[in-house]
């Protein structure tokens, strides 16, 4: 593969592995020192770090909080110099679609329009994130009948 489509894989892995529930996989995605910063429509712009690899484990388990999520890819944009690049950057839609049962057992589904500014290393002759910036455009609540 060459690294263009080692990078896809990447971002195709992390979706595969929030929606399987693959934390521990997840988080290895990103380098030793890898974050993110997450952008909620309602904090008026101001993102929510997460720096430390404590605060990405936890934030890749709030998923199991669902019944099922379903992660689609839209269009993507990498960013290489050339083939002998260690660094690129990536662009990513992403649709999430997250089902809730409530305590009343009726369910939910919240979709999330997504995209994904991407900072990626590559080291070892591996692609790892180095940096996500999340941001949430529409989130969407839905009752499911």
């Amino acid at each position: 593969m060459n690294n263009k489509e080692q990078i896809q894989q990447l971002i195709n892995d992390y979706a595969t592995f929030a929606d399987s529930r693959k934390t521990q996989a997840q988080f290895e995605l990103f380098d030793t020192n890898g974050g993110m910063s997450v952008y909620y429509p309602w904090n008026n712009g101001a993102p929510e770090e997460i720096t430390t690899s404590e605060q990405l484990l936890d934030a890749f388990s709030t998923l199991k909080q669902y019944e099922t999520t379903f992660h689609f890819i839209g269009q993507v944009s990498i960013d290489l110099e050339d083939e002998q690049a260690t660094t690129a950057n990536a662009y990513v839609y992403t649709i999430a679609h997250h089902v809730t049962i409530t305590e009343d057992g009726s369910k939910s589904l919240m979709i999330a329009y997504l995209r994904y500014k991407d900072t990626l290393i590559k080291t070892a002759n591996t692609w790892k994130f180095k940096h996500r910036a999340l941001y949430a455009d529409v989130i969407e609540n839905r009752v499911l009948k």
